[in-house]
């Protein structure tokens, strides 16, 4: 049986939005007006916030096969009870759209993941007929909110990056809106967001350090956006990932100043928020080895690191 648009919505996690468009099924991650912010600062920016970042697919089935058409030749990964048994680049879909998992028919959890640095887009997913198909149950709810190191930048597989792991360790149903390049910006907050989540975690920061011409200017960001942020999710466990460890921050200083100063400021912005402060320092080796691009975004060894860590914090808290 191919999937209608109501059962895509049934078993999608992480898209604030799953529709039909010309036979194909879409998904966003943010608003149109997010998206629309990220795009009148850069147009990059505005590109990355309609990547497909955290969102799968998520159901439990007995089905002896699980199938799906993509509509455009990117990265999708597919977990079987957990466990990371398929993926497809790019190059694999050169001999066709078309791609068939088996399975033996028993039930087991399949968690299929759309790209985080491009647009994925479904034009069908097959399961067999008759076969039952149960949306995962979530213990909690959690909203990422953060730069391209949230996105999951350059981690070989999108779903090792720090937000799956981190989601999947708390059975999580989560959005990750990870836009690379992301800053502090009042503009790119809406608080129409319709996700109510029980967690959020916010990391932005990095980029921040040389987009700022002074301190000011990003202090200023950097409040407003936690003012709105901290006024839609009172009553919350709201985290504050300040800026991780990077190999240039001791190079010559950008034009706001040192990077030192910088992490400095958005600590006491978080803290001043009454948000719960994770020093992103802590997260990651001081090490370039652990960076893919030796000196910025974490490799997959790295962001595995950066989760585990993590996750040690916020369990003190939760």
């Amino acid at each position: 049986m191919k999937l209608s648009l109501e059962q895509m919505k049934q078993i999608t996690v992480g898209a604030l939005t799953v529709w039909e468009e010309d036979g194909v099924f879409r998904f966003a991650k943010c608003t149109p007006k997010q998206v629309e912010a990220w795009y009148n600062i850069e147009t990059v920016l505005g590109e990355r916030a309609e990547a497909t970042t955290g969102i799968r697919l998520d159901f439990h089935t007995d089905s002896h096969f699980f199938a799906f058409t993509t509509a455009n030749k990117v990265n999708y990964e597919c977990y079987v009870d957990n466990v990371l048994t398929n993926t497809f680049f790019e190059k694999d879909f050169a001999d066709g759209m078309s791609r068939r998992i088996e399975l033996d028919g028993k039930e087991h959890r399949i968690t299929f993941y759309l790209p985080s640095h491009s647009v994925g887009k479904l034009a069908s997913v097959e399961l067999e007929d008759g076969a039952s198909m149960i949306p995962h149950k979530f213990d909690c709810k959690i909203l990422f909110i953060g730069d391209s190191i949230t996105q999951g930048w350059e981690s070989t597989w999108d779903s090792l990056s720090y937000g799956y792991h981190v989601s999947r360790f708390f059975n999580a149903e989560s959005v990750v809106q990870g836009v690379g390049g992301g800053i502090f910006h009042v503009t790119t907050f809406d608080e129409a967001v319709d996700f109510d989540p029980d967690i959020v975690v916010v990391a932005y920061g990095t980029n921040d350090w040389h987009w700022y011409r002074t301190l000011e200017e990003g202090r200023d960001q950097c409040h407003g956006f936690l003012d709105l942020l901290t006024a839609k999710y009172r009553g919350k466990k709201l985290f504050g990932i300040s800026p991780i460890w990077r190999a240039d921050q001791g190079a010559d200083d950008a034009e706001m100043g040192s990077f030192r100063e910088c992490a400095d400021y958005v600590k006491e912005e978080i803290l001043g928020h009454g948000m719960i402060l994770i020093d992103g320092e802590t997260l990651t080796p001081h090490l370039p080895d652990f960076y893919s691009d030796g000196f910025l975004h974490p490799d997959t060894k790295g962001f595995g690191i950066y989760a585990l860590n993590l996750i040690m914090q916020m369990r003190e808290y939760l």
